[in-house]
């Protein structure tokens, strides 16, 4: 029985040593729009696979949406684009897996744009907003209330 618990501490350690042995890195993929869902998921999931097959973790994917691009993007043989679908995903693994993923998108005709950036800290992955414009409570005004007015006679 007691050997039974050290072993399953022992596994607890390991997997806590992998996990803090782990480089933290977000990528993120610009999809054009005659790139299919299927084939979208299908990029996704191996992108995922290479992860984890090298002992890493996806920890989120994103999907942020159709944006339009501030200039063309050119892709030989396939096109000129003015807008994509981003995607991120956050990942932890060894570095190797960068350069797999690097030659995935590379190859791939679906694939505008792709950046993977290490992450110095894991509380530096991308916090989407709620909202497009900042909300204000009164108590967190960035001026003064407007002091100058002075009420017109009928005004109260």
């Amino acid at each position: 029985r007691d050997h039974r618990r050290l072993q399953s501490l022992d596994s607890r350690a390991s997997v806590i040593a992998q996990v803090l042995a782990m480089v933290f890195y977000e990528t993120f993929l610009l999809v054009h729009n005659r790139f299919s869902v299927h084939e979208t998921r299908l990029l996704i999931r191996e992108a995922s696979r290479a992860v984890v097959e090298r002992d890493g973790a996806v920890f989120r994917i994103l999907d942020m949406g159709w944006r339009h691009t501030a200039q063309p993007v050119m892709k030989k043989r396939v096109g000129k684009f003015h807008y994509g679908r981003w995607y991120s995903m956050t990942w932890g693994g060894h570095p190797a897996v960068t350069f797999e993923l690097k030659e995935m998108f590379q190859h791939n005709t679906g694939v505008l744009r792709h950046l993977t950036q290490k992450l110095k800290w894991p509380n530096d992955t991308l916090a989407p907003r709620s909202t497009y414009y900042p909300i204000l409570k009164p108590s967190d005004r960035l001026t003064p209330p407007l002091t100058h007015h002075q009420p017109m006679y009928g005004e109260n």
